[in-house]
């Protein structure tokens, strides 16, 4: 038989762990949150090297990216540019006519994925090539770590300037650490 005091115990009991379990979950969330901004959002930046042996635009091949590669070129960090584009659609290489330029390449990777994107990079300039990777600012982090599991060697990336929408902010934290995910489990193996 229970007696008053033990029945009003069980109730404070309860209400500890769940107090606790809202607690650990806040923290997490937290936590959770601030390495996502940290990776995403604002990513460690690499000053392009004064030379390289490509600059490469990964995709898709937008506006933004393909001139600061176009500016890079102009600057003298290196001659050729290497753009990776779907095999057809408005960003295809038939479409974009910065594939028809000198010292451009518009190449369409298998599979088009960033792993794909990085051994097309090995395929076409060797694992010893330098390269500056030009994406956009949530992809930097985790272009960074496929690189270096694809095992290109010494690629610099950086972020083309591009607006994007709290929407899309919230789109690619999803979809940025689920590729990440992807990556840790598959990249280049």
């Amino acid at each position: 038989m229970q007696t008053t005091q033990t029945m009003g115990q069980r109730p404070r009991w309860l209400a500890r762990r769940v107090l606790a379990a809202a607690g650990a979950t806040l923290i997490a969330g937290s936590v959770g949150i601030a390495a996502a901004i940290a990776l995403y959002v604002y990513p460690p930046e690499s000053a392009p090297p004064e030379s390289a042996d490509v600059i490469y635009v990964i995709g898709p091949p937008t506006r933004e990216r393909i001139a600061l590669a176009e500016q890079l070129r102009d600057e003298g960090v290196a001659d050729d540019i290497l753009i990776s584009v779907p095999v057809e659609g408005a960003q295809s290489a038939d479409e974009l006519s910065v594939c028809r330029r000198d010292g451009v390449q518009c190449e369409h990777p298998e599979p088009f994925t960033t792993e794909g994107e990085m051994m097309l990079l090995r395929e076409e300039y060797g694992a010893d090539a330098t390269a500056v990777i030009v994406t956009f600012t949530p992809h930097v982090s985790r272009t960074r770590f496929i690189a270096t599991e694809c095992g290109v060697n010494d690629a610099t990336v950086v972020a083309a300037p591009d607006r994007i929408t709290l929407g899309g902010w919230l789109y690619q934290f999803a979809y940025q650490t689920g590729g990440f995910v992807k990556a840790a489990l598959t990249a280049c193996r």
